[in-house]
C-alpha cells in the first residue's frame, strides 16, 4: 500500500514484481522464489529489487495478496443470497488453490499477508455472502471458516492423491502397491474388520473395484456434491423457513 517508487530507478512496478514471483512459484515451487531470482526474471539487479520491497517477507506479502485476487467473485453473486454467494466463493477459492499449488505455504498466518487489499476484499465479500443469515457475527465467521476448511481440505487431498498416482506409474511403485492391496484384502477377508468387509463386499456387488474405495479423486462431481452436503447442513441449522421456501 506504500506509494510506488518513481524515477529512473523504478522501471518496474510492484505488480510486475509480484507477477514475476508468482510465475516462478507456479513453475518451480515456492522454494525457487528469491530476491535474486525475481530480479533476474525482471532484468534488474538484486539490489534494485530492494528499492521496491524491503525483504523476502514483503515479497511474499505481495505474492500472497496478488493471488488472493483470484478468489474475488462478481458482486452480483453475493446479491443472490447466502448459499449462492458462498458457492461462488468456494468455487473461486478451489480454482485459485489449484492454479497455485504452493499457495498454502505462502499464506501462512501473518498479519501483513491478511491485510492486503485483495485479502481484505475477499473477507469483505465472504461477510457479504452470509449477511442475510440471521446469526451473530461470530457464527457468520465460523460458517465462512467451515466452507474454507472444506474447500482447502479438498484441494490438498486432491493434490496429494495426484502426487501419489503419479508415483504409482513407476514400475517398482506399482509392484509395491499390488503387494499392499493383496495384504489389505487378506486382512479384510479375515473377518477382523466386519464393517469394512461389509462395505467392500457391497462395493464389489455393485460392480466396483477394490482399489477405487481408497482413491479420492478430485472430480468436479465429488467437489460439488460435498459442497452441497455442507451447505444443506448450514441451511438446516441456520436458515429461516422463509429463506428455505425461497430456495436461498
Amino acid at each position: 500500500m506504500r506509494p510506488e517508487p518513481t524515477g529512473r530507478r523504478a522501471p518496474r512496478s510492484r505488480d510486475d514484481i509480484a507477477q514475476a514471483a508468482v510465475t516462478v512459484a507456479d513453475a518451480e515451487g515456492l522454494e525457487a522464489v528469491s530476491m535474486r531470482r525475481v530480479a533476474t526474471e525482471l532484468g534488474l539487479g538484486t539490489m534494485s529489487l530492494y528499492h521496491y520491497v524491503k525483504s523476502k517477507d514483503e515479497l511474499l506479502d505481495l505474492m500472497g495478496d496478488r493471488i488472493m485476487g483470484g478468489q474475488l467473485v462478481d458482486d452480483a453473486d453475493l446479491r443472490r443470497g447466502w448459499r449462492e454467494g458462498l458457492t461462488a466463493i468456494a468455487r473461486a477459492t478451489r480454482a485459485n488453490f489449484e492454479r497455485h499449488p504452493w499457495m498454502g505455504s505462502a499464506m501462512t498466518p501473518r498479519a501483513s499477508t491478511m491485510a492486503g487489499p485483495n485479502a481484505m476484499r475477499h473477507v469483505d465479500q465472504s461477510l457479504a455472502a452470509v449477511a442475510d443469515l440471521d446469526v451473530d457475527v461470530r457464527t457468520q465467521t465460523e460458517i465462512i471458516a467451515v466452507v474454507d476448511d472444506y474447500v482447502i481440505g479438498f484441494v490438498v487431498r486432491s493434490q496429494r492423491m495426484a502426487e501419489f498416482e503419479e508415483g504409482a506409474r513407476d514400475d517398482r511403485t506399482a509392484e509395491w502397491m499390488d503387494t499392499i492391496f493383496d495384504h489389505v484384502r487378506g486382512l479384510i477377508e479375515s473377518g477382523a474388520y466386519p464393517d469394512l468387509q461389509r462395505a467392500v463386499e457391497a462395493h464389489r456387488a455393485a460392480g466396483g473395484k477394490d482399489e477405487d474405495l481408497g482413491r479420492m479423486t478430485s472430480s468436479e462431481e465429488r467437489f460439488e456434491r460435498g459442497l452441497e452436503l455442507l451447505l444443506d447442513g448450514i441451511e438446516a441449522k441456520f436458515a429461516s423457513p422463509a429463506m428455505r421456501r425461497r430456495g436461498r
